[in-house]
């Protein structure tokens, strides 16, 4: 007997080539793999990059600068600079972080699945320089100047190299596609010296567990702080009128 089973198509969406560059630009910078205050290459040489042409390129540009991502500075020293994502903070208010809670929900759940089981596979195989790394994100977020948006920086680099340490690149990815959607929240997370010592605290508990190669604590102890971390946004965020 044939069955017919239910196609699960899309239609077709054109994206325009400046959003295709407009999102690559803001992951980076989201991800803080483009740091606060880095200038980013001309228009002719991002149009190079990504074979496309200036005005395109231009277009994107202007996109990000319209969200508080970039600024486009005049003078000798003049140029396309990353501004820093915490310091425009106020472009991503609690109502909107509270009208999207549910699908922001959808997220840390997909995440409690993902990077759990991502540090769990690391333990098995990360590598002495990748344990360095981590080692020296962890001394970097504690040093006396630190600011908010390298301490930022130094957490989104801890969990995306424990999601390459496990060696699988859908794990990476994944991880990286939910700090993407993550971040605009975290960032509105107040920071201080409590702030600081809390997350050395557990970072430092993940990091024991993986140089131990113990699979099982560094699962459990990424899962209670990616729940720690939702139940903070909520109650800041959220819950807060």
């Amino acid at each position: 007997m044939f069955i017919r089973f239910p196609l699960n198509l899309e239609k077709v969406s054109a994206k325009k080539v400046s959003e295709f560059i407009r999102e690559q630009l803001e992951e980076a910078i989201i991800l803080k793999e483009l740091l606060s205050e880095e200038q980013l290459p001309s228009e002719r040489e991002l149009a190079e990059i990504f074979n496309a042409s200036r005005i395109t390129v231009r277009e994107a540009l202007s996109q990000l600068e319209s969200k508080g991502l970039i600024e486009k500075r005049v003078g000798a020293k003049g140029g396309t600079f990353v501004l820093p994502v915490t310091a425009n903070s106020h472009k991503r208010t609690r109502a909107e972080i509270k009208r999207d809670w549910e699908q922001m929900l959808k997220v840390f759940e997909y995440r409690t699945i993902i990077e759990p089981e991502g540090a769990c596979l690391a333990a098995e195989r990360i590598t002495a320089g990748e344990l360095e790394l981590l080692q020296s994100y962890l001394d970097k977020s504690m040093e006396p100047e630190c600011t908010r948006e390298w301490f930022r920086a130094l957490d989104v680099k801890f969990h995306l190299t424990i999601a390459k340490a496990s060696g699988n690149p859908y794990c990476e990815a994944a991880v990286r596609q939910i700090r993407t959607k993550i971040n605009p929240a975290l960032d509105l997370m107040p920071y201080d010296e409590e702030i600081r010592a809390v997350n050395y605290g557990i970072h430092s508990e993940i990091l024991t567990a993986l140089k131990a190669r113990d699979r099982e604590q560094s699962r459990e102890i990424m899962r209670r702080h990616i729940g720690n971390s939702g139940e903070a946004i909520y109650a800041r965020l959220v819950a807060k009128g």
